[in-house]
């Protein structure tokens, strides 16, 4: 009989255990439940963003149409007596409120640690019932069940505008530079954002840059000569007030490197021609279009005296080797033969802005086969 009745009180405990868990689980797993004890039914993902005597308060809207209204309260810690007093109220539609009522700047206490301005959040349904209700939050409610989730803030008069310097002398990369920038007291660091001309959306590029870091950002990220972007520099107090400075830069019509270590093999054939073999390193700008090769010609000027060249052979970005077969040879003015000079210039994707034409960088020039420097005086044409 005894064991019966321990058993009966077992099941009877057991049973309350499982249905106080499970009314737990459920109050959590709906964040919009008045009983929920992390949220008291109110909005989430409750945001401020501090400005010039004003604050932004930002939630997550609720995803369903019995919604009518939103309240925003606020407490300020410095005030005698600290309580939460609505200030605003927006539509169901919206999911945010500027607050500019009384708001002051960089309010400190007697021991310098910057007063709060503390928000929080409720929504109205269409029967007029308000979540949470403010009436059952009245009293020190950090130390009760439900929570009613808030943020706090410190607005601040807003740092300096960073005066930017663009450079655009590299190829493909844009350096933005703010040296000589007047550092407040309470700066924390500078952000810089980015976005393609007429964006709206600005995603942030590099690290925050500190005191401590260089003041200047390059942006390599383009792909050819003209190429735009609109940057945002933004500097930073320690309360997260920005004071943001907005440019479009544009990187300029650079024309590509000279192709590096260019070398040339003569070979002299039985028919009384010649072939010449030409090789490089290949060029690393994204924006390559390719190579042209030139050669001199019969009775022209040196190209060191304006003289024109040949175009012989335009070569995809990813060609470094170019065999020219059968090649004639030259009269230099004693009646001699002697072989042509050989030349390679990168040429760039786009177009010259001036004139339409390619956008060629510095000719490399391939050594002469040997013994040519013997000849060169009487050359014509080189």
């Amino acid at each position: 009989m005894i064991g019966k009745v321990y058993l009966l009180q077992f099941l009877v405990i057991f049973c309350l255990i499982i249905s106080v868990g499970c009314g737990s689980s459920d109050d959590l797993a709906n964040p919009f439940d008045p009983d929920n004890p992390r949220t008291a039914g109110s909005p989430s993902g409750l945001k401020l963003t501090p400005g010039d005597r004003q604050v932004l308060v930002e939630w997550n809207q609720l995803d369903y149409q019995g919604v009518s209204k939103y309240r925003i309260y606020r407490q300020f810690t410095g005030d005698i007596q600290p309580k939460f007093t609505q200030v605003g109220e927006v539509s169901g539609k919206d999911n945010q409120y500027v607050d500019q009522n009384g708001i002051l700047n960089d309010q400190l206490d007697t021991t310098g640690e910057p007063h709060l301005y503390i928000y929080r959040v409720s929504y109205v349904d269409v029967g007029g019932v308000e979540t949470p209700n403010p009436k059952e939050f009245q009293t020190d409610d950090t130390k009760t069940i439900p929570l009613w989730p808030s943020q706090a803030t410190t607005p601040s008069t807003p740092p300096p505008k960073p005066k930017l310097l663009i450079d655009k002398s590299r190829n493909l990369i844009i350096t933005l530079i703010w040296k000589d920038y007047p550092v407040p007291g309470d700066f924390k660091e500078f952000r810089i954002f980015s976005t393609t001309p007429g964006g709206s959306k600005f995603d942030q590029v590099g690290r925050p840059y500190t005191l401590e870091s260089p003041f200047f950002f390059s942006d390599p990220a383009f792909n050819e000569d003209g190429e735009s972007k609109q940057y945002r520099l933004v500097a930073y107090d320690k309360f997260g007030v920005p004071s943001i400075t907005e440019v479009e830069a544009s990187v300029g019509h650079i024309p590509p490197q000279m192709p590096l270590n260019l070398l040339s093999q003569y070979r002299s054939k039985i028919n009384g021609k010649y072939d010449v073999a030409l090789r490089w390193e290949a060029n690393v700008e994204k924006d390559l279009k390719g190579y042209q090769i030139y050669s001199t010609k019969q009775d022209e000027k040196p190209v060191s005296q304006g003289g024109e060249l040949a175009p012989r052979r335009f070569l995809s970005a990813g060609q470094t080797f170019v065999l020219l077969e059968n090649e004639g040879w030259l009269l230099n003015k004693k009646m001699q033969l002697i072989p042509k000079l050989y030349y390679v210039a990168a040429v760039d994707k786009t177009p010259r802005p001036d004139t339409g034409l390619p956008d060629e960088g510095m000719m490399a020039a391939a050594p002469p086969p040997p013994g040519f420097e013997d000849l060169v005086e009487g050359v014509q044409g080189q």
